[in-house]
């Protein structure tokens, strides 16, 4: 080989070396930026957990809190009917009382 033929080869390897340089260079760069992404992706994915679970602990509470009045109104609805039928069944026995002749005892 020429020793021109050399240079030329020579001269192009060197210019493959700087672009490559080049290269590598902005890869450096766009690799930290692509591990700073997945870093802050990872954040973030341990952020909605916590998040998830604050908002699961918030509709057990809240389910407590709507269940109340109905728990409320059924004990209410249960006392109202027993008064009922007690009312009811004192009227029915004092009637009975009567007609059996237990007047002159009261």
């Amino acid at each position: 080989m020429e020793e021109t033929e050399l240079i030329k080869i020579l001269t192009s390897i060197e210019d493959r070396a700087k672009s490559n340089t080049k290269r590598i260079d902005n890869l450096e760069v766009k690799v930290e930026d692509i591990h700073e992404l997945a870093t802050s992706v990872k954040l973030l994915a341990s952020e909605t957990k916590a998040m998830r679970e604050d908002v699961n602990d918030m509709n057990n509470r809240l389910k407590i809190v709507e269940d109340k009045p109905l728990q409320e109104y059924e004990e209410s609805k249960k006392v109202i009917r027993d008064k009922v039928i007690i009312f009811i069944a004192t009227i029915i026995l004092t009637y009975i009382a009567f007609k059996l002749g237990l007047k002159e005892f009261l």
